[in-house]
């Protein structure tokens, strides 16, 4: 008699980002995955039909989870400024991580999980902006900053100008901020 395992699909995810983290992707089969698990390699491909199935649902989770983060943040009463810092000090910790995790060469040998990557990945970064957006259109609301340029636009500028001192820090983010206290 086969048990009944509570939440399978999470204990896969689980048990897939442990593999992952821990042995990296040339270790990481279903197989293996399988094993670890303690269930049947057939009911893993019910869940996921192949690897990098498996691998795009693994990378947005770990979007998701960290969107849960980012909306504590959007959600609490600090200031602009405290709240635009503590984004851009998640967004170094989830891109430094991503980086080390998710940017392995051997995880884009195959063409269709570099597209499908990509794609998750746009939608992603739009949801972002449009986060940071919602942040500077309240603050713009409450008449504590006055949008020189379109809300959209002001949102990616932020955003891509994070995205680049994280990966290229010879800007301090203090900088960053005195520029944006005069742009807003």
């Amino acid at each position: 008699m086969s048990r009944i395992i509570e939440n399978p699909e999470q204990l896969i995810l689980s048990k897939a980002k442990e593999i992952l983290y821990n042995e990296g992707y040339r270790k990481f089969s279903m197989r293996n995955l399988s094993a670890k698990c303690g269930i049947a390699l057939g009911t893993i491909y019910n869940y996921y039909s192949t690897k990098e199935k498996l691998i795009i649902e693994m990378m947005t989770d770990y979007w998701k989870e960290n969107f849960y983060v980012l909306e504590d943040i959007l959600n609490s009463n600090d200031t602009l400024y405290i709240k635009l810092n503590e984004i851009f000090n998640k967004l170094s910790i989830f891109i430094k991580t991503f980086k080390e995790v998710w940017l392995k060469p051997e995880l884009y040998e195959n063409p269709d999980c570099i597209k499908k990557s990509l794609e998750k990945q746009n939608i992603y970064i739009e949801k972002l902006v449009i986060m940071i957006e919602k942040i500077l259109l309240k603050e713009e609301e409450n008449n504590k900053i006055k949008l020189r340029l379109d809300s959209y636009e002001t949102a990616k500028f932020i955003l891509m100008n994070y995205i680049t001192m994280v990966q290229m820090p010879l800007f301090k983010y203090s900088s960053f901020e005195m520029i944006l206290k005069e742009l807003l």
